[in-house]
Parts: C-alpha cells; structure tokens; sequence
C-alpha cells in the first residue's frame, strides 16, 4: 500500500480522502465525462439515503461500473463515497492506485486472508464512519454477465453494523462499455437501477447467517435485473463476452 494510504487524516470525512490537490476538481470532471459518455438511465435514485453510512451492494462486470456508480448518485453520496477495491489489483503503486484514490477515494479489500489481516477492516471502518460504501459481493467482474455466487463479506458487515441499510444495486451494460480484458471504453448507454433500502439481520459470530444475508441480497439484484430482460435492455451477447 502506497503512502498516501498510510496517511489518513482526521476526523469522520477526511478519514479516506486524498490530500492531492487533483481530487478537488478531477472527479466532478470525470464525472461529467462519464455521464456524457454513457448516458446512463437512472432508476431508483430516491432510495439512496441522504445521510449516515450505507452499503451499496452491486453486480459486477466491468471496470466501469463503480465510475458509472459514482456518476449517478446524489452529491450528498458522493461526498462520503469510498469503493471497496481488490488490494491484489488495485493497490500495487503506480496510475491504477493513484486514479483509484482520486477519482473515487477507494479503500482497500484483500481477497483472502493472508498476512493475517482482517480483510474487511477498512469496509468496517468506513462504515463506522458515516461513509457510504460501494462493495461487489461477488469478489470479482463476471465473464458472462450473469450474477455469480456472493461471498459473505456483505453478510458479515451487516451483522457487525447492525441497522445499517443495504441498498441492492443492479448495473446493466457496462459489460460493452469495458469487457473484461480490455482497458479502452467504448460508448454505450448502461443502466443502473437502485432497490429499496434492505435491512437485514445476521449474527456476528455465526458466520453461515452472514451467507444468509448476503444470498438475500443477491437475490434482490437479480430481482432488479430481471427487469431488463422484460424490457430487452443491454442483453449480453457472444460478441460482448
């Protein structure tokens, strides 16, 4: 980890915020960017709370999608957002990790326990914080689109920050905005569909109710995404897998 992100700063909102003078202005640009670029159709936006923390639960297949994410929601949320990030990819040095802090002050996830760290603790602390927190469940970008199996960190930080809401988040289209594989995106119109609040309950040391509760969360966003099938928007195709 870089030392920008050994240097957090004090109090609830500075806690993840780079100090570089670029991410006063470069993420109301990339902002605009994006928002022009996509043109993303926008559902849901009255469930996502105006304050105090909240998990924004999402699918996952693209690079794209947390930008697109951070593009859509209310300036309230983006002025508290942090994105779960793979530390194994994202978090190595160089420009991945510097546009990552900036753009979308992203904080890192391990994907396995190794070196003995708790792999959610900067989630939780966010949380803790009042922050609203971008997280994808399922660990990594799908392939095909279709919605894998949910890992139960989701499940675990429910039960750890207990009456915190889950806003179940269906993105559609990014898969042809950036495939996996490819860096360079292309222009098309992606969908991103917000469900009502979930507030759910797991037991902080009976881990089998954290997969409980993150398999009713991906429940609900197959729920939200079943409704661009009914509407033949962003279907995947060969061509885009």
């Amino acid at each position: 980890m870089g030392q920008e992100q050994l240097r957090y700063g004090e109090g609830a909102m500075s806690l993840y915020r780079s100090r570089h003078v670029a991410a006063r202005f470069a993420p109301t640009l990339f902002r605009l960017f994006v928002r022009l670029y996509v043109r993303p159709r926008v559902e849901g936006i009255e469930h996502i709370p105006r304050e105090g923390a909240f998990i924004i639960a999402a699918n996952h297949t693209s690079h794209a999608d947390t930008a697109v994410i951070y593009s859509v929601l209310p300036r309230e949320a983006r002025e508290r957002f942090v994105a779960a990030a793979a530390q194994d990819y994202f978090f190595q040095g160089g420009v991945m990790q510097f546009l990552s802090r900036i753009l979308f002050n992203a904080i890192p996830v391990a994907r396995d326990r190794r070196g003995g760290q708790d792999p959610l603790r900067h989630a939780a602390r966010a949380l803790r914080e009042g922050y609203a927190l971008l997280l994808y469940p399922e660990g990594t970008r799908s392939k095909t689109g279709e919605i894998g199996p949910f890992r139960s960190g989701v499940g675990r930080l429910i039960a750890e920050f207990p009456g915190t809401p889950v806003i179940p988040t269906y993105v559609g289209g990014t898969n042809r905005v950036m495939p996996k594989g490819k860096v360079v995106p292309r222009p098309y119109r992606v969908t991103v569909r917000f469900g009502e609040p979930l507030y759910l309950k797991a037991h902080p040391k009976l881990r089998a109710t954290w997969q409980t509760a993150a398999d009713e969360v991906r429940d609900a966003i197959i729920q939200l995404s079943g409704m661009d099938v009914a509407h033949n928007l962003n279907p995947v195709s060969e061509q885009d897998t």
